[in-house]
C-alpha cells in the first residue's frame, strides 16, 4: 500500500509539550533533593546548563515580568521594547554565544536613588543592564537549589514559597509560645558591606564550578556609574537592584542563621529562636538575654564584616514595649471586655506604614486633578488592594482601627479632589464622597474587603475587585 505524503501547515502554531518554566523547575527539584540528601555535595558543572536555550528563554521571561517602575534600562539605555523590536531570539542567541565562547563581560551598574520608607534619606540601587540581568537570572535559577537546601526554615526573605506574611505568622506563634523577650536587630547597610572574599568562600562550599564563580566575581566587582557620570569601583557589597544580589545576601547571612539554629550551639542552649527577612532579623527568648550571648553575637557579626545599627536595635519585652518588623507593629493590649483581665498580642500596620499609604493617596490625587472619576477610582483601587493584601493576614492581624482611619482620611482627600473640579461639579458626590464612590463608581469598600481577607480560610489569599461587587 502506497504511503500518503505528510503535509505540515507552516502557519500552524506549535506549542511545546513542556514549557521552559517546567523544564527549569524539574532540574531545580533534582538538584535540590541531591543537595538536601548530601550535605557535602558540591556542584562542579552547572555552567553548561545556563547556556541552554530554554534556560535563557525562561530567564528573559522572568526578568521582563519582574521589571520595576523605575526601570529605564542600564548604562547602555537599552529597554525591553528596543530588544523586542530587534528580536528576542537574536538577543538571546548573542548572549549564548558570548557565554559559550567565554567572552561575556558585564557592563557597569547604573546608580538610582529611591525614597527610603519612613525616612528622608535615599536608598541607593544598582541597576544592571537587561543583558546582564538575563545572565544573572539564568545563573540564579541554576544555583539557587544548592543553597536552598541549607537555608533554615525561619529565613523568609527572597525565597521561593516564603513571604513577609509567613514571617509575621511565625513571630506571633513564638510570642504565643512564651518567647516574649525580643532582640530587634538592624544591620547597617548590609547589602553594601558584604565582604567579597568571605562571600565567595561561603559560596564555594556548595558551588565548585569555576566558570560560574568567575561570573559572580565579575558582577560583584562591576563598577557603579554615578548620576554625575563618574565610575566608582566596587570593593565590597552586592548592589540592591541586581537579580543575583538577594540570593548572595541570603547565602552570606545563612552563616549567622546556622549558628543560631544549631541544636548543639550556644544559642540553642539559651533557647533562642531567630526570624529573619533579608537583612532584618529578630531573636526571641523566654528569659533575659545573658550579656555573654549578646557579646558573642556582636563578635560573630563583626568577624563577618557586618555592623549592628545601635540606634535602631532594641532589646525589650513585649508586655512593656512594642516593636515593629516588616511594617507591622507588635504590642500587648488589654481585652475590650471589662470582665477579662488578660492581655493579648495585637498585630497591626505600623504608623510609618499608614503614613506611607497616606502619602501615596495624596500623591495620586494631587497629580491627577484633571482625571475623570472612573480612571481615578481604578488607580485608587490598585493602591488600596495592594496595601490591604499585604497587611491583612487571615487570623493574624487586627486592622479594623487602621481601616477606619484610612476611610476617614480617604473621605477627606476625595472631598478636596472633587471640590477642585469646580463649585458645581459632582456636588452630589461631595456630600459623602467615600460612600458615594463605593456605591455608584465601584470604589473599593475597604472595611468589607479587610473583613473578607481576615476571615479567608486560605493563608495569604488575595481577593479581586469582582468578588467585592457580588
Amino acid at each position: 500500500m502506497e504511503r500518503q505524503p505528510l503535509s505540515i501547515d507552516e502557519n500552524l502554531p506549535i506549542k511545546p509539550l513542556v514549557s521552559t518554566d517546567e523544564k527549569v523547575r524539574v532540574f531545580q527539584r533534582k538538584l535540590y533533593l541531591r543537595a538536601k540528601q548530601d550535605k557535602s555535595f558540591k556542584a562542579y558543572s552547572l555552567y553548561d546548563k545556563i547556556c541552554q536555550p530554554h534556560v535563557l528563554q525562561e530567564a528573559w521571561q522572568r526578568v521582563k515580568t519582574g521589571k520595576q517602575e523605575y526601570d529605564g534600562g542600564g548604562v547602555d539605555k537599552i529597554t525591553f521594547g528596543m530588544i523586542e523590536k530587534k528580536g528576542v531570539p537574536r538577543f538571546l542567541c548573542d548572549i549564548r554565544n558570548d557565554l559559550l565562547n567565554k567572552t561575556y563581560c558585564p557592563q557597569a551598574i547604573r546608580r538610582v536613588m529611591i525614597d527610603k520608607a519612613g525616612s528622608k534619606e535615599k536608598r541607593p540601587l544598582g541597576i544592571p543592564t537587561i543583558r546582564d540581568r538575563v545572565v544573572q537570572m539564568a545563573v540564579k535559577m541554576m544555583i539557587e537549589p544548592l543553597f536552598e537546601a541549607d537555608f533554615i526554615e525561619t529565613s523568609y526573605g527572597f525565597r521561593p514559597k516564603k513571604s513577609a506574611q509567613d514571617a509575621i505568622r511565625k513571630i506571633k506563634e513564638n510570642l504565643f509560645a512564651g518567647y516574649q523577650f525580643v532582640y530587634d536587630a538592624d544591620l547597617s547597610k548590609y547589602f553594601d558591606t558584604i565582604p567579597h572574599d568571605k562571600l565567595m568562600k561561603v559560596v564555594s562550599g556548595r558551588l565548585a564550578d569555576k566558570s560560574i564563580q568567575k561570573l559572580l566575581r565579575m558582577w560583584l566587582r562591576s563598577p557603579v556609574k554615578l548620576p554625575s557620570g563618574q565610575l566608582e569601583k566596587s570593593r565590597v557589597g552586592t548592589p540592591q537592584g541586581g537579580v543575583i544580589s538577594p540570593l548572595l545576601a541570603n547565602v552570606y547571612m545563612n552563616v549567622f542563621d546556622q549558628l543560631i539554629d544549631d541544636p548543639e550551639g550556644a544559642y540553642a542552649k539559651e533557647d533562642i529562636r531567630i526570624v529573619r527577612y533579608a537583612d532584618d532579623f529578630i531573636l526571641m527568648k523566654t528569659k533575659h538575654y545573658p550579656a555573654k550571648i549578646l557579646r558573642r553575637m556582636n563578635n560573630t557579626l563583626t568577624r563577618m564584616g557586618l555592623t549592628i545599627n545601635e540606634k535602631k536595635t532594641k532589646l525589650l519585652h513585649i508586655s512593656k514595649s512594642s516593636f515593629s518588623f516588616l511594617g507591622f507593629e507588635f504590642r500587648m493590649v488589654q481585652s475590650k471586655f471589662k470582665w477579662n483581665t488578660k492581655r493579648y498580642t495585637n498585630i497591626r500596620p505600623s504608623i510609618k506604614s499608614r503614613s506611607k499609604l497616606y502619602a501615596n493617596i495624596s500623591d495620586c490625587l494631587g497629580k491627577r486633578r484633571h482625571w475623570k472619576i472612573e480612571p481615578m477610582v481604578y488607580k485608587l483601587n490598585e493602591i488600596l488592594i495592594g496595601w490591604l493584601n499585604y497587611y491583612s493576614i487571615s487570623g493574624i492581624t487586627h486592622i479594623w482601627d487602621t481601616v477606619s482611619h484610612i476611610k476617614w482620611h480617604l473621605d477627606y482627600k476625595l472631598y478636596k479632589w472633587l471640590k477642585s473640579k469646580g463649585r458645581k461639579a459632582h456636588k452630589a458626590l461631595r456630600q459623602r464622597p467615600f460612600e458615594s464612590l463605593v456605591k455608584y463608581k465601584h470604589l473599593l469598600d475597604i472595611e468589607k474587603y479587610a473583613s473578607l481577607k481576615y476571615h479567608a480560610k486560605a493563608p495569604g489569599r488575595t481577593l479581586s475587585v469582582s468578588r467585592m461587587s457580588e
